[in-house]
């Protein structure tokens, strides 16, 4: 019980530190909980572990939420061309570093590439908005380029780490024609139950999310790759609900979300991070400036006044990072010294593209 104190009094207070020094609230968790498992002695309390797995796959899902067709069909070609770059650039070179230069397996290196090339919806998002009620015509490539990595790395994470089975394919099969049915059948339930006092839509989502949870544990399938495809078959319904919409914002970053942050830093040895230090250094740089000049060199192309702004904000990691350094370690690919360098480039990189990026998003017509 005591260690269930401690980590909601860390949580609260990261929450707190990361609205006063204006950076992302789950860099501060993450540290919260590398201070909790280093000095503390937090020890493995049940009931964060299982409120964690909730958060993370809800974190997925609200992930999946923000993926939206409409805005990346209107920007397709900068989409995809800025996207792409921005994801395979520092994939590509940091699997090539990893394999020759650090000797990683062969899963170590795919599943490193993965997490460094991440971008955050999540913190590229306010960015874009600042002071602004809405983003303008450019802001909205940017954000649908921003979407496209985040497709990516969900499809190459999905691809490499699912192992395919019969049951996989008649797990996968039936969640793919219950997607297709749920906008027509979600929007005729929520129409019908719409401001209703037991919140009954809010009820379906969150039990929908565990049972993905559930469902894939059975069949051996990594669950949140289900979570994030289960986020964009319902977003065109969510996003109809404002008030929907907020609740479950509130709940996956004001609650669940948070724990995720803090286990997956609990995990992390403040030894291994010093005896890794070197790792982290070339990781940190080598992902950075890779990812920089992919998305620059293209950003120019579409939208060259503001090229060196977008590759210095999509270098803004985290959550897609964590989840996929989280996997890598729970299923026993990453040690812990790589899962400890992982997050502490994810936290870094995020960290520095903010700081750097202050200055940039101006008057974009």
């Amino acid at each position: 019980m005591d260690d269930i104190f401690t980590a909601v009094a860390l949580i609260i207070f990261a929450g707190f530190a990361a609205i006063e020094l204006g950076i992302a609230s789950a860099i501060l968790e993450i540290i919260a909980g590398i201070v909790a498992s280093n000095f503390l002695g937090f020890g493995d309390a049940e009931t964060i572990n299982i409120l964690a797995d909730f958060g993370i796959l809800a974190l997925m899902y609200f992930a999946g939420l923000e993926i939206d067709f409409d805005v990346m069909k209107k920007n397709m070609k900068s989409s995809f061309a800025v996207g792409s770059a921005s994801f395979f650039a520092p994939f590509l070179t940091i699997y090539f570093i990893a394999i020759y230069f650090l000797g990683f397996s062969l899963e170590q290196a795919l599943l490193t590439g993965i997490a460094l090339s991440t971008t955050s919806i999540a913190i590229v998002y306010p960015l874009l908005l600042k002071s602004r009620d809405r983003l303008d015509d450019t802001g909205k490539k940017i954000l649908s380029a921003a979407m496209v990595v985040d497709l990516l790395s969900m499809i190459a994470l999905s691809v490499l780490f699912t192992d395919v089975t019969v049951i996989t394919i008649g797990f996968i099969a039936a969640f793919f024609v219950f997607s297709y049915f749920a906008p027509h059948l979600g929007r005729r339930i929520f129409s019908h139950y719409r401001g209703n006092a037991v919140e009954f839509e809010f009820k379906i989502i969150l039990f929908l999310i565990l049972g993905i949870g559930i469902a894939g544990e059975a069949v051996g399938v990594e669950a949140v790759l289900f979570a994030f495809i289960l986020g964009m078959a319902t977003s065109s319904i969510v996003v109809e609900h404002a008030r929907l919409w907020q609740k479950l914002r509130g709940i996956t970053f004001g609650f669940l979300a948070p724990i995720f942050f803090f286990k997956a830093g609990t995990v992390i040895s403040i030894a291994a991070i010093f005896e890794n230090f070197g790792m982290i250094l070339l990781l940190f740089v080598v992902c950075f400036l890779s990812k920089f000049i992919g998305t620059y060199i293209f950003s120019k192309k579409y939208m060259s006044q503001h090229a060196a702004y977008i590759a210095l904000i999509f270098n803004s990691r985290l959550s897609f990072g964590i989840v996929a350094a989280t996997i890598g370690h729970e299923l026993g690919i990453l040690t812990e010294g790589m899962y400890a360098s992982i997050i502490s480039v994810v936290i870094l990189s995020s960290i520095f593209a903010s700081i750097a990026s202050k200055s940039g998003y101006r008057d974009l017509e």
